[in-house]
């Protein structure tokens, strides 16, 4: 009798254990695991326009976004020195929105310095399937977009990409500003861009991000300026220096192990040593690239 009563004891003992031990679990609420966004800006980042220049009466050449340009088989060499003949073929990307600036992950910043920028072009020469330099010496012609948003001593400063993201560099070069549009004369293929430096008396600090969940380093962060044209990528939740008192507006986004796209979007002024808490609420796609297109 003894015995049998024993084993109902621990027969319901056991009972409750896996009682709670599946309560626990229904309770239990899976921690958000970040994956990489690559596949999102492959999929929506400004395209790479083709012409062929077969003379040059293509001078100049207009992109969809109305930048010009003006270049000739004789400005161009093979890496070895060798020179060209016609036709070759040139390849342009524009980017003059915020968004477009931001899917191709190139912020307007200088080695940590806040650029005020209008646009970031890259121009490439190929032949036969050969990318070609730019002879020593030598400059082609673009007129850049303004947008309307004319500001003077804007630089010609050159873009460098570096694990997906493009830093760029002063070339100390003078922009030509026109009515509508700023005269260039890049000194070399690539990435170039009309901008500034982003001047202001206020001390600088940086902004430090939290937010639970693995792989946070996925989280795309970028700060948007409200005074002036300009885009600061966050890495790893700490930013660069940002002047104190900027106003700004910060976009999260992600995407997380099951697929569902998430966005935090803020508006502050900036203050010292700013902690800022991120709420990554689930969104749609189409929302998301909304949100970007609002910048």
């Amino acid at each position: 009798m003894i015995k049998k009563k024993i084993i109902l004891f621990a027969l319901t003992c056991a009972a409750t254990v896996a009682l709670l031990f599946s309560a626990c679990k229904k309770d239990r609420v899976p921690v958000d695991d970040y994956q990489s966004m690559d596949s999102f800006y492959n999929q929506y980042k400004e395209e790479e326009q083709e012409f062929i220049i077969d003379s040059t009466g293509n001078c100049p050449l207009i992109a969809k976004k109305g930048t010009k340009i003006c270049v000739s088989a004789d400005l161009f060499m093979f890496t070895n020195g060798t020179g060209i003949t016609y036709p070759f073929t040139l390849k342009v990307v524009e980017l003059y929105s915020i968004k477009d600036m931001l899917l191709w992950r190139a912020p307007a910043t200088s080695a940590g310095t806040i650029l005020e920028t209008s646009a970031e072009i890259r121009v490439r020469a190929f032949k036969n399937n050969t990318e070609l330099v730019l002879k020593p010496g030598k400059t082609y012609y673009m007129e850049m977009d303004t947008m309307t948003n004319l500001q003077s001593n804007m630089q010609v400063y050159y873009g460098t990409e570096s694990n997906n993201i493009i830093d760029w560099s002063n070339a100390a070069s003078p922009v030509a500003v026109n009515s509508y549009f700023y005269t260039l004369y890049p000194g070399q293929m690539g990435w170039v861009s009309s901008a500034r430096q982003h001047i202001t008396g206020s001390q600088n600090t940086t902004i430090t991000l939290t937010v639970p969940g693995t792989n946070t380093q996925n989280i795309e962060v970028f700060l948007s300026f409200d005074s002036f044209k300009g885009l600061m990528k966050i890495t790893n939740l700490v930013s660069l220096s940002v002047p104190v008192g900027e106003q700004v507006t910060l976009l999260a986004f992600g995407k997380k192990q099951t697929n569902d796209f998430v966005l935090d979007e803020q508006h502050f002024s900036v203050t010292a040593n700013q902690q800022v808490p991120l709420t990554m609420t689930v969104i749609s796609e189409t929302d998301l690239l909304a949100a970007l297109a609002a910048l």
